[in-house]
């Protein structure tokens, strides 16, 4: 069994609601309008990103289990809404060709890779029409550090593969952080320059492979194949 964990943003979906979710949340619970100034959002998980944002703004000493629970709670309720009413959220070419394809195979089990909270990364997966296809993973609301979570989602990978490792394991991403913290958690790696990252950009972390885009798929295929 080969598991192949997929991160969301920039990966198999992509648009803004997160970003604008997140916003509000932070201009209720902190009274931050400017929100994210000077911090970018690529490859993190939503508890570093919030982190940074309160370091950034001078308020690192309110990264409290209380505020931040609050704020993901309000972030979710902002998050529905913006998922329903926004207009520039897609999936991304050639992710729903490439999870279902993987998915029939008898001999891959697909997970998830994502700094997203497991709320939150549900809820944009379903407005996709993807998140059937994904029962485990590892999260931001599992770690704060993208090691830790890709561990995780191995771990769980194994559980759901009845306690046998798998074979190989395959993290598939966007960003430079997907592919060193993929490197770190023992997985192979694979790039997608379907963010915001070139393919050169990608390239100088040495992913083990790097795409364009996750279309076409059989190069893909034949990359967690081999």
């Amino acid at each position: 069994m080969r598991l192949v964990l997929f991160d969301i943003d920039g990966t198999l979906v992509r648009g803004g609601a997160g970003g604008r979710a997140l916003r509000s949340a932070l201009l209720e619970i902190y009274a931050l309008p400017a929100g994210n100034d000077g911090v970018r959002y690529d490859g993190k998980t939503d508890p570093r990103i919030v982190r940074e944002i309160l370091s950034y703004h001078g308020q690192e000493d309110q990264f409290t289990d209380e505020r931040v629970s609050s704020l993901f709670s309000l972030y979710l309720s902002y998050l529905r809404e913006e998922l329903t009413e926004g207009t520039d959220f897609q999936v991304l070419p050639g992710a729903h060709e490439l999870v279902r394809t993987l998915n029939r195979k008898d001999d891959f089990l697909l997970g998830l890779a994502t700094g997203n909270i497991e709320e939150g990364a549900r809820l944009k997966l379903e407005r996709g029409g993807l998140e059937s296809f994904f029962s485990f993973g590892g999260f931001g609301s599992d770690a704060e550090d993208r090691t830790d979570l890709i561990r995780i989602a191995i771990e769980r990978g194994r559980e759901n593969n009845g306690q046998s490792q798998p074979e190989k394991s395959f993290v598939i991403g966007d960003t430079p952080r997907d592919i060193v913290h993929g490197k770190e958690a023992g997985a192979h790696t694979l790039a997608v320059a379907s963010g915001n990252y070139s393919l050169d950009d990608l390239n100088s972390y040495k992913p083990d492979l790097a795409v364009e885009s996750l279309q076409p798929i059989e190069p893909i295929l034949k990359f967690l194949s081999s």
